[in-house]
């Protein structure tokens, strides 16, 4: 915690000092959030509510609670919800994007991850009630997820964060939290906004429209409706961004043993070792596929081919690895990053409707509805192959083999050659996939006397979704186009076709050199591809709320109620997909199932004391909820709390719970999907570097998980002189899951073999006849625990600085103690993110917003930082203790340098009559022009989940308001 403590101080310092001193600083941050009710204005009784909708602000409730309000996003100019709450340190942004660049499924999707525990354990809410989940496909940690870009923007009021455990008030899945979008009802007018912008490179071209309005028919109907229009054209490839085009990767060092330096290096430069856009010759090898000679004796290894198939030595770097190598020939053609996309290109398009009728003096009825749709466009790999399993080895005797070349392997009777090759002349495999969402509500709610209220409400929501890929690399045809032959006519055909045409369709192709193929050979060796899942839910519920009687400190209150919910899904996809037969980019079919889901609930809030010598309140809060799953049975999860006030300006509150989280149907019957990573296999002689197909997907053994939170808290809220105008709240929090549902990653799994000696996980990989990692099974499981905790501060202030203006500042950090994952691994403090591993989070964040308004205009200044961390838990370098350079796991340099963000925005209003009003609005984004750590990421060259690829951008439009 030393350790820790002392870096916060530097972080919360450097921002403080940025946004205090420096001028560039204060043109860089949002305005706070509305402050807290005023510490003399007592708050007013609190009406129990379990969904959310009607939540207080976060100072004043026992669970710990953010509201994000407007005036943030409009300040920063964001004009999503999901990127405005994704900036907050309680959330990981881990999905976005920036995060996507080669994986299909949900493209452009924006999830909240709450706390590091994935997007699936935190509870997305629409005024209280359920949103039908939306992701169904991607990783596992995100799976049953809901896109918040399905969400109107435009018609949220405020967005309230429950920062803890909350399955008992709320329902199941609310694991690390609740996020509950409450809108505006209440809408007058209609608004009207439009802005545009780019980055500074050209790139990242954005346009946002947006229309919403409301009025009223008659006395008792009051209608509200909105539309919004967003697009973002995304950024290039690793070739577009400095930091990224010369490669950062890690590089396996074969002579750890005797060179001195560590098994693994972190270098730039980095090229592919073993294979290349026109192939590279990397052994000679015999009948039965078995390499002839060493590397030093080969006499056709290191041979690679011109454009036209003409031969050359081809120019190998240093430290040259099964698959990497530093420098060396290949700048710009490295397959394992280029050609996807740094930021893939997103449209959303969201409508919105609702009617609200008063029935009578006491019963009123709403109908809502609403539509998402969602169009993203990923690049993803060109094939690559560095060992023949994509493309088999080349005979002897092909005829598009080079004469020289051939003229080697009759000499020495080389029967085959192991020929790595990248596909950049093929080009990559590319899809494009839509989300649609279509939600309805219709809802009675009424009051029973002075001291009860009721409500009864049904929802339907279905998720479409559909992707379709195309120039996908077949990995059945390429074998057998790339196994040549001359038939009895002299004719270049497929071997399977020499003697008797078993194969019509199929047609030879000449891999040596570049775009050396005919039309109907690549037809042959491509495809295209597709996926369909259906999501359907229904959701009837009842509540009840009121005051039993009176306590002498207040009314004693209670809230009861049932809910139904059934879910469903289906799914379709290509025959070829099905068998994982892809390259790249296999689709999933997903079998039919569905899931019911009764759930009832009792809550209970109990006033003890107030204004006593015993001190100034105290409320006690209890909550139970009993939730049967059709899939896997009955489960428990309750909680109890309270808030202590022993004088009005202090607030002590503390709350435990139980909560759960049911494997959803994509975890219980999803399909199994292949991809390929880089990994490391750390078995001492055989290891190093390695490149194994991965198999990821379901279980129908799954269980429930289940959780023990724990938060604790303090709230001051000064009452009298400058203390005021100030809120602070510091909040602890402990949440340990059992039973987690989830993956270890396939690292984890190789590790958990090699490395602990678990015999289940050897279990599930598979080895090559070199005694080579060759296949990895990596299923979710129930085997695991995971465990976060830490520190949530928040700071409030506004000051009247005279004619000056007027100063309002907000500062929110998150300081993560621990944050244990799934495979056992502590990834508190790694802001590194490693190809088959799980992300981890900062030991801290610090956000800092400040606005200065006077008249008509405000500046708003915002300030992230990211401390210093190391890139992946599993290694350690020279700095950290336990290095051992000879151990599979050093590493040459496991850090990550510290960034902090700054942006800039300003609003001017401009004087208006008649109900009027209008604003024009600009801001710049990463103001110093900030560049990411180059470190090894999945797909590019850092870790997008923290930090901005896109560098210095603008954004310029206006608002407009009439009537109302």
């Amino acid at each position: 915690m030393a350790r820790i403590s002392a870096s916060l101080y530097h972080g919360v310092s450097a921002a403080a000092l940025c946004l205090l001193f420096t001028p560039a600083a204060w043109g860089q941050a949002a305005p706070a959030p509305q402050a807290a009710p005023a510490a003399d204005e007592a708050p007013p009784p609190q009406e129990i509510v379990v969904t959310g909708t009607r939540i207080t602000g976060g100072f004043q409730t026992p669970t710990p609670v953010t509201t994000l309000t407007n005036e943030r996003s409009r300040a920063l100019v964001v004009s999503n919800i999901g990127d405005a709450l994704n900036m907050l340190p309680a959330f990981r942004p881990s999905a976005g994007p920036a995060t996507q660049a080669n994986i299909g499924g949900n493209v452009g999707s924006r999830l909240l991850d709450l706390r590091g525990l994935e997007p699936k354990r935190t509870l997305v809410l629409v005024d209280g009630q359920r949103f039908v989940p939306t992701i169904s496909t991607g990783t596992s940690a995100n799976i049953g997820a809901v896109d918040v870009n399905l969400i109107p923007s435009a018609l949220i009021d405020h967005t309230d964060i429950v920062t803890g455990g909350a399955s008992a008030a709320y329902g199941s899945d609310a694991v690390a939290g609740v996020v509950n979008f409450v809108l505006n009802h209440k809408l007058e007018g209609l608004n009207a906004e439009m802005q545009g912008g780019i980055s500074q490179r050209g790139d990242n071209g954005e346009l946002f429209l947006s229309i919403a309005g409301g009025t009223h028919i008659g006395d008792r109907i009051h209608i509200i409706g909105g539309f919004e229009y967003d697009e973002n054209k995304g950024l290039g490839d690793c070739n577009t961004r400095s930091w990224c085009e010369n490669v950062n990767s890690i590089v396996a060092n074969t002579s750890a043993a005797t060179n001195g330096l560590p098994a693994n290096l972190i270098l730039s430069g980095v090229r592919t070792a073993t294979s290349s856009p026109a192939g590279v010759i990397n052994s000679s090898l015999n009948a039965a596929g078995k390499a002839m000679y060493t590397t030093a004796t080969d006499p056709l290894r290191g041979l690679t081919f011109n454009p036209d198939g003409t031969t050359r030595p081809f120019q190998y770097g240093t430290f040259v690895g099964p698959l990497f190598m530093e420098n060396g020939e290949g700048a710009g053609k490295n397959a394992f990053i280029e050609p996807q996309l740094l930021k893939v290109p997103v449209k959303r398009y969201v409508g919105y409707t609702s009617a609200q009728a008063d029935l009578s003096d006491t019963i009123q009825a709403q109908v809502d509805l609403s539509y998402g749709r969602v169009e993203g466009h990923i690049v993803s790999s060109v094939f690559r192959d560095f060992n023949g399993s994509v493309l088999g080895f080349i005979k002897s005797g092909n005829p598009y083999i080079p004469a020289n070349v051939q003229q080697v392997m009759t000499a020495n009777n080389i029967a085959q050659l192991n020929v790595g090759r990248t596909g950049f002349d093929i080009g990559p495999a590319e899809a494009n996939a839509v989300t649609q969402t279509y939600r309805a509500l219709a809802a009675l709610k009424g009051s029973l006397g002075s001291r009860w209220k009721w409500d009864v409400s049904y929802e339907y929501g279905k998720t479409k979704f559909r992707q379709d890929m195309y120039n996908l690399f077949n990995l059945q045809n390429a074998p057998k186009a790339v196994d040549a032959v001359l038939n009895g006519a002299g004719q270049i055909v497929c071997r399977i076709n020499q003697v008797t045409v078993t194969d019509p369709a199929c047609a030879p192709i000449n891999l040596f050199g570049e775009g050396r193929f005919s039309s109907a050979a690549k037809a042959y060796v491509t495809g295209r591809g597709f996926q369909t899942t259906n999501n359907d839910q229904h959701h009837v519920a009842a509540n009840v709320n009121g005051s039993l009687f009176d306590l002498p400190a207040g009314p004693l209150s209670v809230a009861v109620g049932t809910e139904y919910r059934r879910e469903s899904i289906s799914g379709d996809a290509d025959a070829i997909s099905q068998q994982n037969g892809w390259f790249a980019l296999n689709g999933s079919a997903v079998k039919a199932s569905h899931v019911n889901v009764k759930e009832a609930y009792g809550e209970l809030e109990a006033p003890i004391l107030k204004e006593l010598t015993l001190g100034y309140a105290l409320n006690l809060n209890g909550a139970i909820r009993r939730t049967d799953y059709s899939t896997s049975g009955a489960v428990t999860t309750w909680k109890f709390g309270g808030v202590y006030q022993p004088i009005r300006a202090i607030r002590l509150r503390a709350t435990k719970s139980r909560d759960i989280r049911a494997p959803n149907l994509f975890e219980l019957n999803g399909p199994l999907v292949k991809t390929l990573i880089g990994a490391t296999d750390p078995r001492p002689g055989v290891g190093g570097q390695i490149n194994p197909t991965v198999l990821t997907g379901s279980n129908p053994n799954l269980t429930p998980e289940k959780a023990d939170s724990f938060t604790a808290g303090v709230v001051l809220a000064p009452t009298g002189g400058f203390a005021r105008r100030m809120r602070l709240s510091v909040d602890y929090y402990d949440i340990k899951v059992k039973n987690v549902i989830g993956p270890l990653g396939a690292q984890g799994v190789i590790n958990a073999c090699f490395v602990q000696n678990i015999q289940a996980e050897c279990n599930l990989i598979t080895l090559d006849s070199n005694n080579k990692i060759a296949t990895v099974m990596d299923l979710n499981q129930n085997s695991a625990r995971l465990r976060t905790r830490g520190f949530d501060l928040e700071f409030q202030v506004r000051q009247s600085i005279g004619s000056l203006g007027d100063l309002a500042f907000q500062g929110l950090a998150n300081i993560t103690q621990e944050l244990t994952t799934a495979d056992g691994f502590d990834r508190a403090g790694q802001t590194g993110h490693r190809t088959g591993t799980i992300p981890g989070v900062p030991d801290y964040t610090v956000d800092g917003l400040l606005t200065w308004s006077k008249g008509n205009l405000s500046v708003s200044t915002h300030a992230h930082y990211i401390p210093h961390g190391i890139f992946w838990v599993n290694f350690t370098d020279p700095s950290q203790p336990g290095y051992v350079n000879t151990a599979s796991s050093a590493v040459n340099n496991n850090q990550v340098p510290a960034r902090i963000y700054f942006d800039l925005s300003a609003t001017l209003k401009i004087p208006t009559h008649n109900g009027r009003s209008m604003e024009i609005f600009g801001s710049i984004t990463n103001l110093l022009d900030k560049d990411p750590p180059g470190i090894p990421d999945p797909t590019v060259g850092t870790n997008q989940i923290l930090f901005d690829p896109v560098g210095r951008a603008f954004k310029i439009g206006a608002r407009v308001h009439f009537g109302g």
